[in-house]
């Protein structure tokens, strides 16, 4: 038999560690001081244990009251993500959905899903917008943010939804002009495009599967973001490294040739973020699902019968002034 809780002490004790005093919250809830103070009392001596250190000046969790709090906290969101799955369940994307990616990987894989994620849900406003160096705002305002690096902020939801690899590349046009690249050392006498953001990391590492080899890769021209490497590549003015997303690109395969194919740079994996109170809304979920088909080269699914057109609701406000690969 599952033991009976009060889950209003517990409510009182998480509102006073958030509020940093009885009074707090107090006034946060609307209830008495003196209700909030038997509560916690009466929770203390059911777990034997103080929950709170009285400081002159405020509350604080005691480590014990810490810990506590910690596994309230998660019980929360989990409740939150319950209620918001059933709130949604059966429901078609609508209202506005706050996307937030990379430039080279929001533009090569992500845009052409915005694109026909925008025309089968006219009900869900979409806001897509590319930026790799993110300022404190950024990283605030979104409902899914799609990233090619990890994001510091252990208040997110976090989901691995694609990988990919790094690889030397040139152009398919300028083969003649650069000659056969038979080993690492003939790379020495080819003008190589590096990354802005990366000239302060100490080279490349490369692996076949069995030998591993480090590069420190002196550039010849350094711009950014990646689609101005991409440019520079194809119009001829040396050789650099792109992530497969880009060299496998339908629209580039035909203008690109590996270099060393056999070697790869660092790996890659490509991240989806979530707030935990936003994680579940529809538009969200079907989207995370349309880009996994996206990845995988599926169709996207069938929408429900009664998402119908009513008209086209699509904002895209690329902006990329670094790249991140």
């Amino acid at each position: 038999m599952r033991k009976k809780i009060n889950f209003n002490s517990i409510t009182y004790f998480m509102s006073v560690v958030d509020a940093g005093s009885i009074t707090g919250a107090a006034r946060t809830l609307g209830v008495s001081k003196s209700v909030i103070s038997k509560q916690i009392s009466d929770l203390e001596a059911l777990l034997q244990t103080n929950l709170l250190i009285r400081t002159p000046k405020q509350l604080l969790p005691s480590r014990a009251g810490e810990a506590f709090y910690r596994r309230c906290l998660a019980g929360v969101e989990a409740i939150e993500s319950a209620y918001l799955d059933a709130q949604d369940h059966g429901s078609i994307p609508q209202g506005e959905l706050r996307i937030l990616a990379n430039s080279a990987y929001g533009k090569y894989v992500l845009l052409p899903v915005v694109h026909a994620f925008s025309a089968r849900y006219p009900a869900c406003t979409v806001r897509f917008v590319l930026s790799d160096d993110l300022s404190e705002q950024e990283q605030t305002w979104f409902d899914l943010a799609i990233r090619t690096r990890p994001l510091d902020d252990p208040s997110l939801h976090v989901r691995r939804i694609d990988s990919f690899e790094r690889r030397l590349v040139v152009a398919a046009a300028h083969v003649e002009r650069f000659g056969c690249v038979d080993g690492f050392e003939r790379l020495a006498e080819l003008p190589f495009i590096g990354y802005v953001n990366h000239l302060g990391q100490a080279g490349w590492s490369f692996t076949n599967g069995t030998d591993q080899r480090h590069l420190v890769l002196e550039p010849a021209l350094s711009v950014s973001p990646v689609s101005v490497v991409l440019d520079s590549l194809l119009e001829g003015y040396g050789y650099s490294i792109l992530p497969s997303f880009i060299y496998d690109h339908p629209a580039f395969r035909p203008k690109l040739r590996l270099i060393l194919p056999e070697w790869s740079a660092e790996t890659g994996s490509v991240y989806a973020y979530t707030y935990p109170s936003r994680q579940r809304s529809a538009a969200v979920k079907v989207f995370l699902e349309w880009v996994a088909c996206a990845v995988q080269g599926l169709p996207f699914p069938d929408p429900p019968t009664n998402a119908i057109r009513t008209g086209n609701a699509l904002r895209v406000n690329p902006s990329a002034p670094h790249a991140d690969i």
